[in-house]
């Protein structure tokens, strides 16, 4: 039986754009960058592999796997071995994954899969239900965690602005991240704590993804791509199947939000301007909220960026 730890990630800081601001903010709009970058291991992806690794301790669990294209698999192994648990990450082994160190160095069993990331999760579920161990993927039987783990960032944004903010812009991939915000917003307005539910802004790439290609089709649903187009740069963000995309559908258009896609070039640009204007150095596809400042007009807004840049 392992034995019982707290874990935790940071309360992570909320920066004012200010010069960011000054360059492309309309009508006074106030800009704010919630920074993931700060936390353990760099994500914001350590929110839900924290709480999932809790879980599993809870539950009994001495192996946790996940399918990954980098950040959460690096997530899950760094918390699994904080308490002394296994994690076995499946990887596309087409994909860049510039942080195979860090998956090694917190020891997790790296499985390759022929195939896409999609593939790589398909491959831990099943491999979960087999030998029972815990399931920490997204859209599985404990995905509920994540979206408990993200509204946290809901929580944190309202606490330090007094209020929800005009809109939040996240990258979407899955779609998770996007959803679980919104469940925080939603039940910080339930309960009386702020006056509104921002409008939720989802910013993906290009090359293909589900979520965000459906709503901007009108589907009611998330619908798998039959391709997509996978770069060093979109990795993060492209998905012919968003796991969480039904939920990030209702998030967006219960909150009468918008969706943009960018390319690569762009993402690239916003990284860069993130660092020489504010000091901030994010990965491109976390960079690529930037462009949601197009569609803002006044009030507070708020970019979530979802990680610092990793050299490889």
């Amino acid at each position: 039986m392992l034995a019982k730890q707290e874990l935790s990630y940071y309360r992570t800081p909320l920066l004012r754009l200010r010069f960011l601001e000054r360059l492309l903010a309309r009508d006074g709009s106030r800009l704010y960058a919630k920074y993931e970058g700060v936390n353990p291991t760099g994500t914001h992806k350590d929110r839900a592999a924290a709480l999932h690794v809790q879980r599993a301790l809870e539950e009994g669990f001495k192996v946790l796997t996940a399918g990954t294209c980098g950040n959460f698999g690096v997530s899950l192994a760094y918390y699994s071995m904080m308490v002394g648990a296994k994690a076995v990450i499946f990887v596309p082994r087409r994909y860049t994954l510039e942080r195979m160190a860090d998956l090694k160095r917190y020891g997790a069993q790296i499985v390759f899969v022929d195939g896409s990331y999609e593939d790589a999760v398909k491959e831990s579920v099943r491999a979960a239900s087999e030998n029972g161990w815990y399931d920490a993927n997204p859209g599985s039987s404990n995905g509920f965690v994540n979206f408990e783990a993200y509204s946290a960032l809901a929580y944190e944004i309202a606490w330090e602005l007094g209020d929800a903010p005009a809109s939040v812009a996240l990258p979407v991939g899955n779609g998770t991240t996007l959803a679980g915000v919104y469940m925080g917003f939603r039940r910080l307005k339930d309960l009386g704590y702020v006056e509104r539910v921002p409008r939720m802004i989802g910013v993906t790439t290009v090359h293909g993804n589900s979520a965000v290609d459906s709503f901007l089709s009108g589907r009611d649903r998330a619908v798998p791509l039959r391709s997509a187009k996978e770069t060093r740069y979109n990795e993060p963000l492209v998905s012919t199947i968003s796991f969480d995309g039904d939920a990030a559908l209702r998030a967006l258009r219960e909150s009468g939000g918008a969706a943009l896609r960018v390319s690569d070039r762009a993402m690239l640009n916003h990284s860069r301007l993130l660092k020489e204007l504010e000091g901030i150095d994010v990965l491109p596809a976390s960079a690529s909220v930037v462009e949601a400042l197009r569609i803002l007009d006044g009030g507070t807004h708020v970019l979530v960026l979802t990680s610092r840049w990793h050299s490889p």
